[in-house]
Parts: C-alpha cells; structure tokens; sequence
C-alpha cells in the first residue's frame, strides 16, 4: 500500500505524543530505586550476610586444578579479614590478616583485595603452589555469590570458577581452629602418609581396595575393580581438613560402600572410614595387583600404549620396582657419568605398537657443557611376542645411534629384555595404573611403570 502523504504526518505525531508521554515526569518506572541505589541496596545485604557469622566461618575452596582447600574467614566490618587454611603448615598455625571489599561488578563480587592466604592457590608461581607457572592451580581471589541457605553461602570464582563454599563456625569450632586443631589433623596425617606407604581399605565381604592421600595437593584416592571386573576404576576427589580428618568433595562409592569421611583417631593414629561400621585404614607395603577378567597383555599397546618410568628409582620407588632393577639403573647410571660422554641417565618409557608388535625403549640421557645441558634420546627398538598364557618375550632389531652410545653401560638391563619372558601385571599405583613386568626365569627382577596412552 502507497502511504500518502497526509497518513506519514499523522504517524509522526503519534510518536511525538508517545514519546513525550514516555518523558513525561509522571511515567511510572518499574522500580522505585534508580539503579545505582539498587546496587548500593544488594552489597548491603551482602556485607550483612558476610558478617552474620559472630564467629566466623569455615570454609571449603575447591580449585579448577583439582585441589582443595580448608579456610577459616573471619570478616570485620572495617574491611579486614583474619585466616587460617590447611594449604601449609604454616598457614595452618598462623592467623593470617587480610582486607576484603565487596564490589559492584557484572554482580555483587566479594574480593580479597591484599595478598593472603586464599591467594596461594592463585599465585602464577609454581614454586607458591606445585601449579603451572603462570597459571598456578586455576584458583580465583574474586567470588560472586551464587545462593545462600540457612548457616550456608555458595560462592563462585569470577576468573576460573573456584567453587567456595562457606558455612557458620561455631564457638566452639573457632576455639579449636585458632587453638590450632587443623594444624594437628594436617601435621598428623604428614606423618601417617610418611609411615604407611601402602594404605589399604577392607570393604564388607572381605574386599581390599588400595587408596591414597596427596596431603601437598589435598586429592584422594581409590581404585578397585569394576562391577564386571572387566576393568580397573580409578575415583579421585578433592579432599580438604576439618577438625575431625578429612572430608571428600564428592563421596566415594565402591562396590556398594559409600563414604565421604576419614575420620583421625589420636589416640590410635590411623584414619577411620565410616562404613557399615566403624573401618581403620591398615597398610601393606606389597605390590597390590589387580587381575580383571581382560588381562593386561589383552589390551597393551590398545588401550595402553605407554609405559613411564620415572628417573632415579631409588628415590622414586613405584611398587613392583624390585631391588635388583634399582640396582640395575643405579649401575648403568653410574657408568654413563664417569665415562668418556659424562651422560646422565633420567628417564625411561616403553611404547608398545600392538599392530607391528614393536617396542620402543626410550632412554633419556643429557650431558652437560661449559653450564648448559643438552637432553638426548636413546632409542631401542624390539619385536615381540606373547604367548597363549600371556608371557612376553622381546627380541632386539636395532636403535639408533645414541642407544649405540648406551648399550655398554645399560647392558645390566637390555640383558634382561634379551634373555627373560615377563609377565605383565597391574599394579595399584594410588592416582594412576602401573603395569609390572615380572621375569619368569630371575624372580628377584621386575621393573613397573605407570600405564598411559
């Protein structure tokens, strides 16, 4: 339809008058504050809800890294704050002061605006926190509030979405906390981790699971079979102190039994899990194995394709590692540092090509000159069989030329590979698989790595 020129006239003067209506000093807003009276109203409430607790609050900090940790928050009105956390020691028995503001972001945001406690896990400094340099454990020192409830408040990280959870201390609570109770639970459980090296779990129905505890990274874990037994199920959880041990962020559920809780007995100094009745943890130093019903052999170099071994077993002792192979390294190390190359033996891997029946054995070496060290791989390649009852045998075929460098002071272990079948085991290994190689002909020497792709 053509508009004419009269119908355009009287659609500008209906929007001039509503227009003006809308201007108009009596149109009713939806609101009665103006926004920034709105925002002042929200962090109001906030700070009183942030100070309602007449003797603090206790609360849980859950990285995206995975880690927990334990605070004690106890905020002033005048801006000041005073903690106490389970991430050291010395944060665990000295009362830390902080300043805190709540500020008008995207929402209502509470922020720890001086360097303290709760920002260790934050801190880009790996050295700070075993995190990533630069990105430390992916923790936050900004939280907006997400929902309270009774004696409790949800709070999320505004960088990486740290989840904090608060809840009322009682006086009761602060007394211990400040009396250094936490301090107790975390010194207590350094020494037990340092003297059970093997913790073990008995469920009901006389079923062993192994687990363990990363007092440093605050992470627990616990590996049994799968409900087919087909397979080996690994669960972790963040974990963080409380007054009465240690408490899971998500229960652990095996084979029917559910806990959340280690609960520390001082007087006996083991840790007890609440099952369907009262259980200690025991230790057991013997390499745990698994045996599902799809056998190792079945599926290496399928659904595991690498084998690690870490440097120096000596000090980095995994289970299944036996005397004779600790022997074996500590041998071949020595005799590449007092050679002609001055090599220093780190690190081994075993890569497994199911297809071609390959292993590759990967040493890293490294050599040191006028200060500056050079890393370099050694390469063994070998062929291999496994027989109807699963024993592997593997036969040499080459390396490359720095495995030609090697060979003589690594022979106390190549022998191994040339004269031995082994038998592949699984190994509990805490937060990771371990596979054990286990010779059939030298009983006294098997070496083990952890599993990987």
């Amino acid at each position: 339809m053509k508009m004419t020129k009269r119908s355009l006239n009287i659609l500008l003067a209906t929007a001039i008058t509503l227009l003006t209506a809308a201007c108009d000093n009596g149109y009713e807003t939806i609101f009665n504050e103006s926004p920034d009276e709105r925002v002042e109203q929200a962090l109001n409430e906030y700070s009183a809800l942030i100070n309602s607790a007449p003797y603090g609050w206790k609360a849980s900090l859950y990285t995206e890294a995975g880690a927990g940790y334990f605070y004690y928050l106890d905020f002033q009105e005048d801006g000041n704050v005073n903690m106490i956390s389970d991430f050291n020691t010395t944060t665990a028995g000295n009362s830390m002061a902080g300043t805190w503001v709540l500020k008008a972001l995207q929402k209502p945001t509470l922020t720890f605006d001086t360097y303290s406690y709760i920002h260790m896990p934050a801190d880009p400094d790996g050295n700070v926190n075993g995190g990533t340099t630069g990105e430390g454990l992916l923790s936050d020192f900004e939280f907006t509030f997400v929902r309270s409830a009774g004696d409790s408040v949800i709070m999320k990280g505004l960088k990486h979405k740290t989840e904090l959870y608060l809840v009322k201390a009682t006086e009761d609570e602060t007394t211990a906390i400040l009396g250094d109770d936490i301090l107790h639970i975390l010194q207590s459980t350094n020494g037990y981790i340092a003297d059970n090296a093997g913790l073990k779990l008995q469920l009901p129905g006389n079923i062993v699971v192994p687990v363990a505890i990363d007092v440093a990274h605050k992470l627990f874990a616990v590996q049994y079979l799968s409900t087919d037994g087909t397979k080996i199920e690994t669960f972790i959880a963040p974990f963080t102190f409380s007054l009465q041990g240690i408490v899971l962020k998500t229960p652990a559920s095996v084979n029917g039994n559910t806990f959340r809780e280690l609960y520390w007995n001082d007087d006996e100094q083991v840790y007890v899990a609440q099952l369907a009745a009262p259980t200690e943890l025991f230790n057991d130093t013997e390499p745990f194995l698994f045996h599902p019903s799809v056998p190792l052999h079945s599926v290496i170099g399928q659904r595991y394709k690498k084998v690690y071994l870490p440097e120096n077993p000596e000090e980095n002792r995994l289970p299944g590692q036996s005397d004779a192979f600790v022997q074996a390294y500590n041998e071949a190390a020595e005799g590449m540092l007092i050679g002609p190359y001055q090599l220093t033996l780190h690190d081994m891997a075993f890569s497994f090509d199911a297809i071609n029946k390959l292993m590759y054995y990967d040493v890293i070496i490294a050599q040191t000159r006028d200060g500056v060290t050079s890393r370099f791989l050694a390469q063994f390649v070998y062929s291999y069989t496994i027989d109807e009852t699963g024993h592997v045998k593997f036969t040499a075929i080459g390396g490359n030329n720095n495995a030609q460098v090697i060979a003589f002071d690594l022979r106390v272990i190549l022998q191994h590979f040339e004269d031995d079948t082994f038998k592949l085991e699984y190994i509990a290994g805490g937060f990771e698989l371990i596979s054990g190689f286990y010779s059939q002909e030298k009983p006294e020497y098997s070496f083990a790595g952890y599993l990987g792709n």
